[in-house]
């Protein structure tokens, strides 16, 4: 017996018990069979809001069911509504495994691209990231506050945001110095802010272009001055040859001032010339022959070469056995030996009672391999920090300025970096492998 057949019966019966009640009291009053009759029709109205009850039950059940996401439960089959409910059903449930199977797709996306990528609302809570997101800034993030304590300029930007921009930054990441270029674009989802923030590491780019406008220079400059100075050379040596030593002067001395003039000026001109072959290097840098090499090993060749010629000196090597990187190996060797022979030098003109050089070998916080040459001298000022890797700057009275400018190039045509770290006495470069 189905619901609506007991409702109608249970109706039916309780109209029928409302007469019977009402000729009851007026045919015989308040006795027995008016209470008899009364409580019947009681029970019947109890019996009704029990089917009411029973049958406001199933619904409930249902839409509960359907708010957790649970599409096994149905009506009987003698409802009917059972028809509409099930195609109802079917749609929810193509609609869900469609959302489904739209998240999964996007976090399979997100996972394996390359590109750093934020999804965060018009408070910074990041709603999505992509996993090169902790590789690119070296932390993770989980709202916009995070990226705030490295810089917060970033975090300005991106909350400032009203419509699609874009900027770059600088960025530190571990002893890393990185440039940031980030785009921000918004979106409105369901009367809702959204902002999508990629991130992408512009510093290799900003090198090459760096290191490509020096070499340009290198080569019109060496040009032009070589042109000039090898024919004031020639001449000058030829002037030397050809001054007659029976040549008379009404003073002897001007003899001798003609003929050191003419010395000074071929000698500054052979420097001179030695000068723009140095410069020639920094433009005409070959491909590292790759080769795999025992760090140690190169390191106690270095310190060999310096312990020969500074005995005041000490030269320390840290450094594990069977560290093997691959790299070219005359050109590393010229990095670590201008790299050595700038910290022999600061120690030189410095009042160390214990001058000492470390060659280390460890790898950063990005796991990647790296020699640090430490010494305990006074270190380096500020202002040089800013200009040291610039070609032709120098702090020597005879430095060419091309010593770490070269470095720097080597260390990055491996795929590596040169970096100055500061420290609280003397001074650490580190040579970085990729």
């Amino acid at each position: 017996m189905n619901s609506q057949f007991k409702i109608l019966i249970a109706a039916c019966g309780l109209v029928g018990m409302g007469m019977l009640l009402q000729l009851a009291l007026i045919t015989f009053g308040l006795s027995a069979t008016t209470i008899v009759i009364a409580i019947s029709a009681l029970l019947l109205i109890i019996w009704l809001h029990h089917i009411f009850c029973k049958e406001k039950r199933v619904p409930m059940q249902l839409f509960r069911a359907l708010a957790n996401g649970d599409h096994t439960l149905g009506l009987p089959d003698s409802h009917p509504l059972r028809q509409d409910f099930r195609g109802a059903q079917a749609q929810m449930q193509a609609a869900q495994l469609a959302a489904e199977q739209q998240i999964q797709f996007i976090n399979a996306v997100f996972s394996h691209m390359d590109l750093a990528m934020l999804i965060c609302d018009d408070q910074g809570q990041i709603i999505e990231q992509s996993a090169a997101v902790t590789k690119q800034l070296g932390l993770k993030v989980e709202h916009l506050d995070a990226i705030a304590n490295n810089n917060p300029k970033i975090v300005e930007f991106i909350k400032n945001t009203s419509k699609n921009s874009r900027q770059t930054f600088s960025w530190q990441k571990n002893e890393l110095h990185d440039t940031l270029y980030i785009q921000v674009s918004t979106l409105w989802i369901q009367a809702k802010l959204y902002k999508v923030i990629t991130l992408q590491s512009i510093k290799e780019q900003l090198n090459a272009k760096e290191q490509d406008a020096y070499k340009q220079l290198t080569k019109v400059l060496t040009h032009e001055v070589a042109n000039s100075i090898t024919p004031l050379t020639s001449m000058a040596q030829t002037c030397i040859a050809l001054l007659p030593d029976s040549l008379s002067f009404d003073e002897e001395e001007d003899k001798q001032d003609l003929h050191l003039a003419l010395s000074t000026l071929a000698s500054r001109s052979a420097h001179l010339s030695e000068f723009i072959q140095e410069f020639r290097k920094l433009s005409s840098l070959p491909a590292p022959q790759l080769a795999t090499v025992e760090l140690g090993e190169l390191l106690k060749n270095i310190k060999q070469l310096f312990c020969l010629q500074h005995t005041n000196v000490t030269f320390i090597i840290e450094a594990s056995d069977n560290t093997l990187c691959v790299l070219d190996t005359n050109q590393i060797e010229q990095v670590l030996i201008n790299l050595c022979k700038n910290a022999v030098e600061a120690l030189e003109i410095g009042d160390q009672t214990a001058p000492k050089v470390t060659l280390k070998v460890l790898k950063n916080d990005d796991d990647k391999l790296c020699v640090d040459i430490i010494d305990n001298g006074s270190g380096i000022t500020e202002q040089a920090q800013t200009m040291m890797f610039v070609p032709f700057f120098t702090t020597k009275q005879q430095g060419s300025g091309i010593g770490l400018s070269l470095s720097r190039q080597i260390m990055l045509q491996h795929g590596g970096e040169l970096l100055y770290l500061s420290q609280p006495q003397g001074a650490c470069f580190r040579c970085v492998f990729g």
